[in-house]
């Protein structure tokens, strides 16, 4: 009966993944709730979807948060961060505190860690992590629709019969039209003003 309750307590005193991207959206709203050339985007989906980071904050870089809450496995974070890798300037990972020591061998060491304090009220800083420039521009273009694409055409000069390309062979061009910089500028405009988002992935990270 001792045993039933204190593991009760226990399961009580461990944070879901909902919690722990409450932590993380409030103290990027204070950071950043003022900010008008920010944008904190929820589930970004990249590479057509083939993997969806927790929170992505968009500025002069782009910045991903992975949250691992002490209910999650740590089974796919190396698949996931084959994509995180290529798609972001600078990563964090946020867990839940029995993870603290696993994920450390795990992450490339650029990456910051965030965890879940002691009280579970707010998140600590347990290394910082730096940014790189290892993005794949094929990656980061394919963030954009196809009026997006299109939208890039004018915005780096090409001709504007090239609109009338499909998708895929729109990309192939602009990936040899396109220097990495000019690209990263328009993408990242994009996506702080991008409106009409899939309702189940609504950018907004008003609490």
């Amino acid at each position: 009966m001792t045993f039933n309750i204190i593991n009760r307590v226990i399961k009580l005193e461990l944070l879901n993944e909902i919690e722990v991207r409450t932590l993380l959206l409030n103290e990027l709203n204070k950071i950043y709730g003022d900010c008008s050339n920010t944008r904190i985007i929820n589930e970004l989906g990249l590479e057509n979807g083939a993997s969806r980071v927790d929170v992505a904050v968009v500025n002069g870089i782009m910045h991903g948060y992975e949250i691992k809450s002490d209910l999650d496995n740590l089974f796919r974070l190396p698949r996931q961060m084959e994509y995180y890798n290529r798609a972001f300037e600078r990563m964090t990972v946020v867990v839940g505190r029995k993870y603290v020591n696993e994920v450390r061998d795990i992450i490339p060491g650029w990456w910051g860690i965030k965890a879940v304090s002691k009280d579970q009220s707010r998140l600590i800083e347990i290394r910082k992590g730096r940014k790189v420039s290892n993005q794949d521009p094929m990656l980061l273009i394919k963030l954009l629709w196809k009026k997006e694409l299109e939208g890039f055409i004018d915005y780096i000069g090409l001709p504007k019969s090239y609109k009338k390309m499909r998708k895929n062979q729109l990309l192939s061009l602009l990936m040899k039209e396109a220097e990495i910089d000019v690209l990263k500028t328009y993408v990242y405009s994009v996506l702080k003003e991008r409106e009409n988002w899939r309702p189940n992935l609504n950018p907004k990270a008003d609490l």
